[in-house]
């Protein structure tokens, strides 16, 4: 038509509508979360190790936990992309494993520290709450309560993309 402004006209004065093309479908929803959540968890593996080696965490059987959970963690993500019951259900079993040596980890730090006050002339006249809590902040001793802390959160963004399905085609 001549007077539509959205067509045009060719040479041979034929008239041709513009093409429509289809969007390109959006890539939202559980599926992407789903891949977001494991990207984190990789990050979050990835930073863990990078924190214990520059920490030089190897002195000892119990400073190997971590390296262990790690490896725990990395073989959940893993199988965590094949997305099949079976195999997710090993990924929650995989990452509670994981949640239980975080929180390991957390109680041993705290307890070193708190272990360090006994070097402190003053540490008796402390409440034994306060003294806790000096543990728990790093107040005293040099073991950080909170760096298992990011293995319990990769086993738990783990856990939490455990039960959101990638989209079937």
């Amino acid at each position: 038509m001549p007077g539509d402004p959205c067509s045009v006209t060719d040479p041979s004065h034929q008239t041709l509508r513009p093409e429509k093309t289809a969007a390109p479908p959006a890539r939202t929803g559980p599926g992407m979360l789903r891949l977001a959540l494991l990207g984190l968890v990789a990050i979050g593996i990835l930073g863990a190790a990078f924190e214990l080696a520059v920490e030089r965490h190897w002195g000892g059987p119990a400073q190997l936990i971590p390296w262990a959970a790690l490896l725990l963690l990395g073989i959940a993500l893993a199988l965590a992309l094949r997305d099949s019951p079976r195999t997710l259900t090993v990924v929650r079993v995989l990452a509670a494993a994981v949640l239980l040596a975080s929180v390991y980890g957390v109680f041993t730090h705290v307890s070193v520290n708190h272990g360090m006050g006994a070097f402190d002339p003053s540490w008796n006249t402390l409440s034994t709450l306060t003294q806790w809590w000096y543990a728990f902040t790093k107040s005293v001793g040099n073991a950080p309560p909170l760096a298992p802390g990011m293995l319990a959160q990769s086993a738990l963004l783990l856990l939490i993309t455990s039960t959101l399905r990638a989209r079937r085609a």
